[in-house]
């Protein structure tokens, strides 16, 4: 036995334990940072149905006739209320080869309160 330091059987040990409990730790907060397909689609739509609620109200001529008006993602990139990519695209997050462009959004127009309800319809 070595009086002044470690053997190298107890620095083994040490490095196998802070192996298994890095493993673990890396492995339980990987979980944490993975983004779910489902709630990244809700998160635009809900972007976009807030950025055409403000679309609306600053248009409220869009209701002259009716209560209940569409609109597309388009109108709204157009408007300045959305960005896209370069080519004004907004991408589906889940997968690159859809986007939300063709998307039709619907509006509706309370009176008594002064309020737009958004709804993008699939």
């Amino acid at each position: 036995m070595n009086k002044f330091g470690y053997s190298k059987v107890e620095i083994l040990i040490v490095i196998v334990l802070l192996g298994i409990v890095a493993f673990i730790a890396i492995n339980k907060t990987s979980y944490a940072f993975a983004v779910n397909e489902k709630d990244a689609v809700n998160e635009v739509k809900y972007l976009i149905e807030v950025q055409a609620k403000d679309y609306a109200m600053a248009n409220t001529t869009l209701f002259d006739e009716t209560s209940t008006t569409y609109i597309s993602v388009d109108d709204l990139v157009e408007a300045g209320y959305l960005m896209g990519d370069a080519n004004g695209i907004v991408t589906d997050p889940t997968d690159e080869n859809k986007n939300f462009n063709d998307k039709k959004v619907k509006l509706e127009y309370d009176e008594e309160n002064n309020d737009v309800s958004a709804t993008v319809i699939d």
